[in-house]
């Protein structure tokens, strides 16, 4: 058997991924081997066979096979009921402009050498002739995917997500529905490859606050990451250290515009990959077993009420 094209950790990572995600440096091959079986074998599923996106799925999972095998499936089941996000996802000019606009910027380092990579969303930069709430989602799912690829922190110490409400309208944060939010907290809760260990929410104002309490009032009570909301973003720093966020923030994380740049080469250098991503999904008719909770309308863990958001 060949040998997969995995990075080398560094030792810190190393120490990491044994204690965070139960990971044998010297098992990595078997397992991710064992799932490129089972997908070749699972009739009712059409997915890429990617080392380095097994092995995002298998960290996750803290190497359960049962469990990634759980999620991956997830992850192509969804899509069948969740296309606006996840479908029709080519690496085009129009979604190279909305890129470019600065919707989401990755900082050009993880917090430290064995800590989590941030992800910044701005969405005041959505130009609403041109785009939509859904639209914004579908590109942070393709860069959250690009981090799976490419970033060995990202995969083993999570991800720490700053949502910026500066100066998003009313109008704005009423597109953001229920029904789009439910989706997109069981994309990031049961299907992913990558795990939040924190999000902040930035410069809202209070006057936004019942807005967002009505909106997420469909999600769960207890979320399984840390999430705080913040008047201004100078409180996020009682949070994180100044290094993790961009020189616009006030931190030491390198230029905006660099992040753009970088992200914007990684998306083109992934269009080949993304251009496959149509064909990939389910075909709940071939699926031998239990249906699929998508197909079945249970959305586990989706009862409940968020709770009433209070300012940091």
């Amino acid at each position: 058997m060949a040998a997969l094209a995995l990075r080398p950790l560094s030792p810190q990572l190393l120490v990491l991924a044994k204690t965070e995600c139960n990971e044998q440096e010297t098992e990595r091959e078997n397992f991710i081997v064992n799932l490129q079986t089972w997908i070749n074998k699972s009739p009712h599923l059409k997915a890429p066979t990617d080392e380095l996106l097994l092995l995002a799925f298998l960290r996750r999972c803290r190497y359960s096979q049962e469990e990634t095998k759980r999620r991956f499936d997830n992850y192509y089941s969804l899509r069948g009921v969740f296309p606006e996000v996840l479908g029709s996802r080519q690496v085009d000019e129009a979604l190279l402009a909305q890129h470019q606009r600065g919707l989401h910027i990755i900082p050009a380092r993880p917090v430290s050498p064995n800590g989590p990579r941030v992800i910044i969303s701005q969405f005041k930069q959505i130009d609403s002739k041109k785009s939509n709430p859904r639209e914004a989602f579908k590109l942070l799912f393709i860069l959250l995917e690009l981090l799976a690829l490419e970033c060995d922190n990202a995969g083993i110490a999570g991800l720490i997500y700053v949502v910026d409400a500066r100066d998003v309208s009313m109008e704005q944060m009423m597109q953001y529905d229920p029904f789009l939010l439910k989706k997109t907290f069981s994309l990031v809760d049961q299907c992913m490859p990558l795990r939040f260990v924190e999000i902040h929410m930035i410069n809202m104002r209070r006057e936004g606050v019942a807005v967002f309490n009505f909106v997420t009032k469909f999600l769960p009570s207890q979320l399984p990451w840390k999430f705080m909301v913040h008047k201004k973003s100078e409180d996020l720093y009682e949070h994180l250290p100044r290094e993790a966020m961009t020189i616009e923030y006030g931190g030491t994380n390198g230029y905006q515009a660099e992040a753009l740049d970088y992200w914007r080469q990684q998306l083109e250098a992934h269009r080949d990959y993304f251009a496959k991503d149509a064909q990939y999904g389910t075909n709940e008719k071939l699926r031998v077993g239990l249906a699929n909770a998508w197909s079945s309308g249970e959305l586990s863990g989706m009862t409940g009420s968020f709770r009433k958001l209070e300012l940091d």
